[in-house]
């Protein structure tokens, strides 16, 4: 008996010797000397998609609840395809989802359509019970990690509202994309609660399509307009000023003016590009998700105005002769490809979603040059550099830099932090979540880093054009 105890004592020895061995893996610094923080603490932040910085350093994160349960997966629901295809605006959406879904028409539920509301019928108003939410995070005495967590936003939940898979803060408002729409919110009264919310631009998403091709990437381009993407879920806009703008078969990049005037589709024949980024010359590049076709591999992609990257959202769903694969048009410039389309840089990655470029003093000077890309399910982050390549680019290096994080939507904080939404697990909805960040200690707080900061807390709105002209050759 004694030497059965003795066993398991040595045993346990080595089972706790091997844990902590593991753990002091997991919390060794990278190679890359980045290093990840729990940026939000104890704060639980549910479910998060994207994140974004103001001035001031507070973050705001959007969550999704409607995620399938109510932004609906077609691959739930196969028998819609052949309708899904067809639609080119939202009302057809809502009407179809008024008809097939009428009260007493479906008797049990589906994939995660269910009798959500509780009202003892399976029907179109159970898409209307869950809403998106819009989180403010602060770290109110300064130590590094939040501690006061406020609903700055919620009441996205039509029966056509999809997830907020967007965000960003600029000038004053928090922009959101929220199928069908493009918001804008802003908190006037100082309570840190959104009280003025405006619509930009409406009439994205009237595909049902696959969950996560949702609208996302928001960013302010060099030319102060807001640009934003969307996955395959289509495009059909009238805008503003009288115009009819679509693709409504397409993954696009969009942009528009801060109020929404403008607006106008940058480039189309996308599948799903979560997030892209400028570098300092005002070049576009990201990476899209790829078809999920044996032998296929994502994109990265440098994408010029006006440019076609070839994919449809009917291209999904075609068996036998396959223009997407058959004809090469996933696959970086080959011999013989048809040129009616922009390739691909190259064919690398897996599961894109956050991507970010180092806007100048950020992290440390190693890193000046580099875009950072979060492969949302292996929980990798990859960082790469590219080089000029004839009219188009180059990866010139590329190196994993952290890991164990389910990151997604990515943006800069003032002091030069990387932050980026941690989904907290597999893809389904588990109400749980935080906010990392991702930082290089060499830099931490240097005068460039700090003189950053300061630059954009103040703002530019009183400063003389002299200076503003100064500025436009800053590092940053």
């Amino acid at each position: 008996m004694n030497c059965f105890r003795s066993l398991a004592v040595v045993c346990s020895f080595a089972l706790v010797l091997s844990i902590v061995a593991a753990d002091k893996k997991k919390s060794a610094p990278p190679a890359s000397g980045l290093q990840m923080q729990k940026w939000s603490g104890d704060l639980n932040v549910p479910d998060p998609v994207a994140v974004t910085v103001d001035p001031r350093g507070v973050v705001y994160a959007s969550q999704t609840t409607r995620r399938k349960v109510a932004d609906l997966d077609i691959r739930e629901h196969p028998q819609w395809i052949p309708n899904d295809v067809a639609m080119e605006d939202i009302d057809q959406k809502k009407a179809f989802y008024h008809d097939v879904l009428a009260p007493g028409k479906m008797r049990r539920p589906e994939g995660e359509l269910a009798d959500h509301n509780k009202d003892g019928s399976i029907d179109w108003k159970d898409l209307t019970v869950h809403t998106e939410r819009i989180w403010r995070l602060e770290d109110t005495d300064g130590d590094g990690v939040a501690d006061k967590r406020t609903v700055f936003a919620e009441g996205f939940n039509t029966e056509v509202t999809g997830i907020a898979a967007g965000i960003l803060w600029h000038d004053g408002w928090v922009y959101v994309t929220i199928e069908p729409d493009l918001w804008r919110l802003r908190d006037t009264d100082g309570d840190d609660v959104a009280d003025e919310r405006e619509i930009v631009a409406h009439g994205f998403g009237h595909h049902i399509a696959y969950a996560g091709h949702d609208m996302h990437g928001l960013i302010v381009g060099p030319d102060g307009r807001i640009y934003w993407t969307i996955g395959d879920k289509g495009v059909n806009v009238h805008t503003k000023d009288g115009r009819h703008v679509a693709e409504p078969h397409q993954g696009c990049i969009l942009r528009c003016e801060p109020d929404g005037s403008g607006f106008e589709i940058f480039a189309h024949g996308l599948r799903n590009l979560q997030q892209i980024a400028f570098d300092e010359h005002g070049d576009i590049f990201g990476v899209d998700n790829d078809a999920d076709r044996s032998g296929e591999r994502e994109r990265v992609v440098h994408v010029v105005e006006r440019s076609d990257s070839g994919w449809r959202c009917y291209y999904q769903y075609m068996k036998g002769w396959h223009p997407w694969m058959d004809e090469g048009l996933w696959k970086a410039r080959f011999e013989g490809q048809p040129t009616y389309i922009t390739p691909p840089i190259s064919n690398n990655y897996d599961g894109p979603a956050g991507y970010a470029f180092n806007p100048g003093t950020a992290l440390s000077t190693r890193w000046r040059g580099w875009f950072f890309l979060n492969q949302f399910p292996k929980g990798q982050m990859a960082a790469m550099r590219f080089a000029p390549s004839g009219a188009t680019f180059k990866i010139a290096e590329e190196k994993p830099v952290t890991s164990g994080v389910m990151g997604i939507g990515m943006a800069w904080s003032p002091d030069g932090k990387l932050f980026m939404a941690d989904w907290s697990g597999g893809y389904p909805l588990d109400d749980i979540g935080s906010v990392y960040s991702v930082d290089d200690p060499t830099g931490t707080g240097s005068t460039e880093r700090k003189e950053t900061a300061e630059l954009l807390r103040d703002g530019m709105g009183k400063r003389e054009a002299s200076e503003l002209a100064t500025l436009l050759g800053h590092a940053d």
